[in-house]
């Protein structure tokens, strides 16, 4: 007997197929036949497609879609052989109990006698393998009541050696919330059980509500009174989906194949007009799609007959045929054993999915479906009867195919582009268990609560905020293969006992994907304080099996809206896995960027964001009816918690003026000022509440604001990435985000309601920047913008200005605080070597211990040990994130070490010579030379792209003007053009110059000021990742002097620095004809731009600037030259006569 949970309507989800063999497979057809099995499967319930809602209707839409029919009869139920009594004597009191006294003396529950199981073990009951319970039995449980009743003094259990004593038993179940009612065989014989059944009819009406749904339907059945409507709705999907599940099986175990017609036999208990054609029909259309979809040709299909009687006396089974006797309203008994050749299919008797959930996912080997362009139609199928979207949004398809070919991906997509869907259509088009890796847990419950409204109900979250029962349950069951997917926090992968639970999902079953959502933040928050994202693409690829080329099975889905150059880099190199990084070819984009529902403003607050931010609250609402109704929701993004700039101040703050309209919300939990008694003095601060409390309060405010109890909500950037709510009308940008990509996935929240209704079309997402331009001297904003300032110059510029720098230096303060320097990083590297190294040998690490040797915390040790992961001294490493790291050593090996970082600076920097530069590190050992070139090296790069990408937005913000504009630039900066390519190529092949010029040209002509524009928008981005390529410093340079904007940091510093490296490093012949182009280009400048040029190239080749005046016809060009020659002749002449004066 095979249990399954699955329906499209709610009626009982759980029924059982009895006498099916399964002793052979159908291999060739496995794959799809699982697929087909898990979509059907994927939810209870869940939607019909769309030929059974043709068929049908569309039952899911109906208001009563959600009101129970559960079945239940008055039939006595057969049981031949399962309850026990007494043969020899002919002694059954279970029976008699069973048939007689529940039918005669329960009155109107008498209807429970169809919903009993007897003899079913403990086990079975609570769903958990006790050792101490093997084989135990209960006489008689109700699963809808929660109710065991014993018949003791039976003869078979006096005989029973191993059985557990009553008491135990009883305890045990009591402990899981079941009572036991005991009745004796003398009560029976005596007549003195009745009080016996008065206790149980009391228990029962306890669980009356829930009793009445069976007991109506009984009535319903008996009476034969059930509606039409009633009977297409509740009944005939239920029946339909069972008929296909056993199809399915049929198929499975070569009952049926598609090379012969299929001929079905079958009693139907009840009048199911239809149900097995409909089932037939609809589940050929499945199995045809994916068919196509796997092997690009149409599915032969068969020719079947199906043969319904009600009558059972004219039911005869038949060899021509499968014979199958098929009820609803029945339950499983015995009955079956009498009829070997015929399939049964019954109903469960466990009718609560909480309680019971047969459903696990069918698994095969993940299928390679080498998904073309011609294929789009047949995606748009599943696209359709899945997630109910009749076509790809713009970028979807292209993602999906790569995922679905079998191949890492990246996708990357607009705020509001529809990433879920990216990864749910290729896990659901995949025999096999996926998981999703998410950075924020707001974000896991706001894509759990959307896909089970779709219908889509066997996937789970594991977090920190359930309980721990309630976690242990659900990872246990993901071992098990109940969810089609989970999604979980990078810093699972960290804990043995969840790497234990993959290891067994791999060899169980199969994963076919490992989807990183908003992967950009594996590198933006690895690198600050998430260390467990740094190791998780590693760890991943070491659990997943390998195919024949070594390559790993699991595949990497990582999808986010925003990914600067650096971070992409990041993430190519991070799903690299033996190769030097992912291809580009993976990488998956739109060419469009740009939000036409959203507008941007820039408005400039003087450094009075709260008063700004009153009077645009109070604008809207005057005007747009904002806060006055709960059509309209908003946003405000705070850069931190606490303080006047916190998300928990400004929330308190806008709460005095418009009460119980507003909330906040924050990863951590913020705090407030404790104030001395008796002086009023400030002495510190305390937590605002506790951290269940605070989990509580996260989860409340977040469904609170999806429900519209709050119109405007104050967040930090963890709320940035975690809802998709689409009334939200505005977000305001407290201050400076700290780049592009930050402001475009905070004001990506805003505009997410569906553009293809008529009724949204018109409608427009504000998004604010409140910004506070800097008021400190320009000598500093430019020193620390310098492309050449170092992390600890960063540090130093940050501590000057104190609290009283605005929006630019509250983003570094933001950044720098914290962080130690390189000496500080250096010492504790070598003293975790020092405390704790053993060679080839894992050693537990206890942060108490680390505290007291080298005074750091957890999260600094975790850091230290990831870079000597780096350095190959470290192989992995892991946590109980209680007390302890268990680290992997290898061996202090100095061939490895130089290697190790080798391997990791070239990823990045391909043309760098580490052996070379390690030689010039002031440092003793090779050891410590490699520890101080790793951290120098990360430093910098972190240090430098993030101040680079602040100065972009710093930039765009100063300069903004409108917001068509400013939109402009976000699709410059974020799109894949044929100029980001080029540009890349730029950035990795340092010496090939003929690319710097084509790209400053467009179809070999100049560039207009438009176009140059939006180049310089293009570079920006990748000049947060390239702080040394001389290329890109090239063209920025130019670029910045065509603009006219030379002296930005950008622009001469750069170009020089360009110069300054050709010069180094080309030969003469390439320098020469390098010079001569950059001549040429110069001849489009302005009088003025040419002599700035011209001045910059005679800076490193003096011996040029005649040659640039008489080109550029900029005679005064020399004039200092010819100064200085006449000068010289004038001392010459002085000479020669001081001599003819001695003669």
């Amino acid at each position: 007997m095979k249990k399954y949970t699955a329906n499209y309507t709610y009626t009982n989800p759980n029924f059982v197929i009895q006498n099916l063999v399964t002793n052979q497979t159908n291999a060739d057809l496995l794959p799809i036949l699982y697929v087909t099995k898990n979509i059907l499967q994927r939810g209870f319930p869940t939607t019909l497609s769309k030929y059974l809602q043709s068929q049908l209707g569309e039952v899911h839409k109906l208001d009563n879609f959600e009101e129970r029919f559960l079945f239940a009869t008055n039939q006595t139920p057969i049981w031949h052989d399962t309850i026990k009594g007494d043969r020899e004597r002919n002694y059954f009191p279970a029976k008699d109990f069973f048939e007689k006294i529940i039918p005669n003396e329960f009155g109107e529950f008498s209807f429970i006698q169809s919903l009993l199981i007897p003899e079913i073990e403990i086990n079975e009951i609570i769903g958990e393998d006790d050792r101490n319970f093997i084989n135990q039995q209960v006489d008689f449980y109700l699963p809808q009541a929660k109710l065991v009743i014993e018949i003791d003094g039976q003869q078979h259990k006096l005989d029973e050696v191993t059985r557990v004593s009553d008491s135990t038993r009883d305890n045990y179940l009591s402990g899981k919330g079941i009572t036991t009612v005991r009745i004796t065989t003398r009560e029976l014989q005596n007549g003195s059980y009745t009080a016996k059944v008065e206790t149980i009819l009391k228990h029962l009406e306890r669980y009356e509500k829930l009793l009445n749904f069976y007991k109506n339907a009984c009535e319903k059945i008996e009476e034969n009174q059930m509606s039409e409507e009633e009977i297409k709705t509740k009944l005939l999907p239920t029946a339909i989906i069972r008929f296909q599940v056993l199809l399915i099986e049929l198929l499975t175990h070569k009952y049926l194949t598609f090379d012969e017609d299929w001929n079905f036999n079958i009693l139907s208990h009840e009048n199911l007009p239809d149900f097995a054609e409909l089932a037939i029909n609809d589940l050929l259309i499945w199995v045809d799609k994916l068919w196509q979809l796997k092997n690009k040709n149409e599915l032969k299909k068969p020719n079947f007959n199906v043969s319904i009687t009600k009558d059972k006396t004219k039911f005869q089974p038949t060899t021509k045929a499968i014979n199958i006797d098929f009820s609803l309203f029945k339950r499983y008994t015995d009955e079956n054993k009498i009829s070997e050749d015929v399939i049964f299919v019954r109903t469960d008797y466990f009718d609560i999915v909480k309680d019971k959930n047969y459903f696990r996912v069918s698994t095969t080997e993940p299928i390679n479906y080498n998904v073309t362009d011609e294929d789009k139609s047949i995606l748009e199928f599943f696209l359709d009867n899945i997630f109910d979207k009749p076509s790809f949004r713009e970028g979807q398809f292209p993602i999906i195919s790569n995922a679905l070919n079998r191949k890492d991906t990246i996708g990357l997509l607009p705020t509001g582009g529809g990433k879920s869907l990216c990864y749910q259509l290729p896990c659901l088009l995949q025999p096999s268990i996926n998981f999703v890796v998410c950075p924020i847990k707001s974000l896991m419950y706001d894509q759990n609560d959307n896909l089970v409204k779709t219908l889509v109900t066997n996937v789970s979250f594991i977090t920190s905020d359930l309980e721990a029962d309630e976690r242990r349950e659900i990872e246990i069951n993901f071992e098990q293969g109940r969810y089609l997917f989970v999604w979980i926090s990078p810093e699972k992968f960290q804990i043995p006992s969840f790497r234990d639970k993959i290891s067994a999902i791999v060899a169980n079953f199969s994963i076919a994907y490992a989807v990183v959502d908003e992967v950009h933040c594996l590198s933006e928050w690895g690198h600050d304080f998430r260390t467990s994202y740094l190791n998780l693409a590693k760890t991943i690829d070491k659990l997943s099996p390998k195919d024949e080329n070594k390559e790993g099975k699991i595949k990497f889905i990582g999808l986010t809206a925003t990914a600067s150059v650096n971070v992409l880099k990041d993430i190519k190199i991070e799903f690299s896995r033996q190769k030097q990084r992912l291809e580009d070819e993976n990488i998956k984009s739109l060419l469009d960027y740009s939000r036409k529902e959203l507008q941007f403003e820039v408005l400039n607050d003087n450094g009075n964001k709260s008063d700004k931010l009153k009077k645009l609250i109070n604008e809207l609402k005057d005007t747009e009816s904002f806060i006055e109704t709960t059509e309209k929701a908003g946003l405000v993004f705070t850069p931190n918690v606490n303080g006047a700039y916190g998300c928990y101040q400004v929330s308190n703050t806008l709460n005095t003026l418009y009460q119980n309209k507003v909330s906040w919300f924050s990863g951590d939990i913020p705090k407030r000022d404790v104030y001395d008694e008796n002086t009023g003095r400030k002495i510190g601060t305390e937590p605002v509440m506790n951290r269940d409390e605070f989990n509580k309060f996260k989860q409340k405010v977040q469904k609170d604001f999806k429900e519209n109890k709050y119109q405007l909500l104050v967040a930090t950037k963890a709320f940035g990435m975690g809802i998709d709510k689409q009334n939200i009308f505005y977000t305001f940008h407290y201050g400076l985000p700290s780049s592009v990509e930050a402001l475009y996935q905070e004001a990506g929240r805003a505009g997410r309601w569906d553009k293809k209704k008529e009724e949204n079309k018109s409608k427009i997402g504000k998004c604010y920047v409140l910004h506070s331009p800097e008021t400190h001297d320009q000598e500093r904003v430019e020193r620390l913008f310098h492309k050449d300032t170092t992390f600890s110059e960063m540090k130093q510029i940050s501590d000057e200005v104190g609290f009283g720098g605005r929006d630019i230096f509250k983003q570094v303060f933001l950044f720098v605080q914290g962080q130690n320097d390189i000496g500080k990083d250096f010492e504790i590297i070598l003293g975790v070597i020092k405390n704790y190294f053993k060679e080839k040998t894992k050693v537990r690490i206890f942060w108490n211990d680390a505290y007291s040797k080298l005074q750091i915390k957890n999260e600094v040790l975790q850091k230290a040990v990831y870079r000597l992961s780096l350095l190959g001294i470290v192989s992995d490493w892991t946590t109980n994130f209680i007390d302890h790291f268990e680290v992997q050593f290898n061996s202090l090996d100095e061939k490895n070490i130089i290697k190790s970082v080798s391997d990791y600076i070239t990823k990045y920097e391909p043309n760098t010579d580490v052996k070379k530069e390690l030689q010039k590190v002031q440092q003793n050992t090779v050891l410590e030379k490699a520890v101080w070139y790793l951290l120098n090296w990360t430093f910098e790069n972190i240090a430098y792209s993030r101040k680079q990408s602040l100065k972009t937005l710093s930039d765009w913000c100063s300069e903004f003007e409108d917001s068509e504009s400013f939109k402009q630039r976000i699709d410059s900066y974020f799109i894949f053009s044929e100029t980001t390519f080029v540009l890349q190529h730029i950035a990795e092949n340092p010496k090939e110059y003929e690319k710097w010029f084509e790209v400053l040209t467009t179809n070999n002509q100049f560039p207009n000021r438009t176009e140059f524009e939006k180049l310089k928008d293009s570079i920006s981005r990748f000049l947060e990742s390239y702080r040394n390529s001389i290329g890109l410093n090239f063209v920025s340079g130019f670029v910045r002097l065509a603009l006219n904007e030379y002296e930005d940091s950008d622009g001469k510093e750069r170009f020089e620095t360009a110069l300054s490296s050709v010069k180094g490093t080309f030969t003469k012949e390439q320098q020469h004809v390098f010079l001569n182009r950059l001549k040429v280009l110069g001849k489009h400048l302005t009088e003025e731009q040419k002599m700035e040029l011209s001045q910059s190239i005679s800076r490193y080749y003096p011996e040029m600037l005649e040659e640039l005046a008489e080109y550029y016809d900029l005679a005064y060009l020399l004039n200092d030259v010819y100064a200085e020659k006449l000068k010289e002749l004038k001392k010459l002449n002085r000479k020669l006569y001081e001599q003819l004066a001695e003669i």
